[in-house]
């Protein structure tokens, strides 16, 4: 079964949060079994609830698993996606208050299952046991406030891992970025047409959020084409690929630009009676060496270096002059297969500064228009 990059990005997240959990859980179950006896005045080990030490263990394994699974779902495919336009206080107000009825309602079932069924089940007062046991007892009140703890230390990982993008994260906290060494990657630089004269008609505040709605629109393309968003430097974005992503097989980092014309295409009317008009782009894909690396003190950031990238924003400035949408080097060019899908013509060379060498550039276009929904 073929698993969108999105996606498989998401089942990650999903993965990830379950671990974190269920380690979680582990640890408040070895924590759960550590007390303090006032008459020896030492800590001792006692296992709650009579139970011997691997079945309590297991227990308070089973509900972390649980909410993990069902819980980064929701977070992930639903929370996420319905409010990433939302400010993050409101987000995280939501998924605040939707969490505390969830770890509520998985806790009382816990408890109830696993510890306090039969008590319940024969006293007089079921439902005042129930009460007392399920929400008023110190045990599980301090389960609840764990967990919203936890929960809360969850989604702000989310947004960090959100902030340095898929497996970058991962990657600094290995030291990989510290010393700075050479990688090969395609980059692809996109802009918005005219946007200068777009923000002097809308204004700045609604240029920022016209800016924000076409980003919007266009990272699942990108994320579906396994790139990596790189850096939005106002109206432009920098994608990167590795080379294996980018291969003459795949055709990534072409594809992605077709795939975003077409985001766009699908939101047309919104763009329309928001603004006035559907936003145009134009785009310049490039490869070859550069240096990778992690830069700053106070605000760190993993940086990429080299000619490779002044290329291709010199090259996207070639889209005005020959009036192309899309344009590519000889360097990208000789490693695509193009399988019928695209013409790809020479429309002239750009000199590179301070070399004597001249750069090929082809213009990009589509043979068939796809029909959208």
């Amino acid at each position: 079964m073929d698993i969108r990059p999105k996606t498989r990005i998401q089942l990650y997240q999903i993965v990830v949060i379950t671990v974190f959990w269920v380690l979680c859980g582990g640890f408040f179950a070895l924590y759960k079994c550590v007390t303090y006896d006032l008459i020896s005045e030492n800590f001792i080990f006692i296992v709650p609830h009579h139970l011997s030490l691997t079945k309590f263990f297991i227990i308070n394994l089973i509900g972390p698993a649980i909410g993990g699974l069902l819980g980064g779902s929701v977070i992930v495919f639903r929370l996420n996606e319905k409010y990433r336009n939302r400010s993050y206080r409101y987000y995280l107000v939501i998924s605040i208050l939707y969490f505390f009825g969830f770890i509520f309602t998985l806790n009382s079932v816990m408890l109830y299952e696993f510890y306090y069924k039969n008590r319940i089940l024969n006293n007089v007062d079921p439902l005042q046991e129930a009460i007392n046991l399920l929400i008023l007892d110190p045990y599980a009140i301090r389960n609840l406030v764990s967990w919203m703890i936890i929960v809360f230390f969850t989604l702000h990982g989310l947004k960090i891992y959100e902030k340095f993008g898929p497996g970058t994260l991962f990657s600094m906290f290995l030291g990989k970025f510290h010393r700075p060494h050479e990688v090969h990657r395609v980059f692809m630089f996109l802009d918005i047409t005219n946007s200068t004269s777009i923000a002097e008609k809308l204004g700045h505040s609604r240029f920022f959020t016209l800016l924000r709605d076409f980003y919007n629109n266009i990272t699942d393309s990108i994320l579906n084409s396994h790139g990596n968003i790189y850096q939005y430097v106002g109206d432009e974005i920098i994608v990167s690929w590795l080379p294996m992503h980018a291969s003459s097989k795949n055709l990534n980092c072409i594809n992605c630009f077709f795939k975003i014309e077409d985001a766009i295409a699908q939101n047309q009317s919104y763009y329309l009676n928001e603004y006035g008009f559907v936003p145009g782009f134009k785009a310049a894909v490039h490869r070859g060496e550069v240096v990778m690396g992690e830069i700053g003190i106070i605000k760190r950031e993993i940086v990429y270096s080299g000619d490779i990238l002044n290329t291709t924003s010199r090259m996207m400035e070639q889209c005005k002059i020959y009036n192309e949408k899309l344009i590519i080097s000889k360097d990208v060019l000789q490693v695509m297969n193009t399988n019928g899908n695209y013409t790809m013509d020479f429309i002239g060379n750009m000199t590179l500064r301070g070399k004597s060498n001249s750069l090929e550039l082809y213009g990009v276009k589509r043979k068939y228009m796809p029909v959208l929904n």
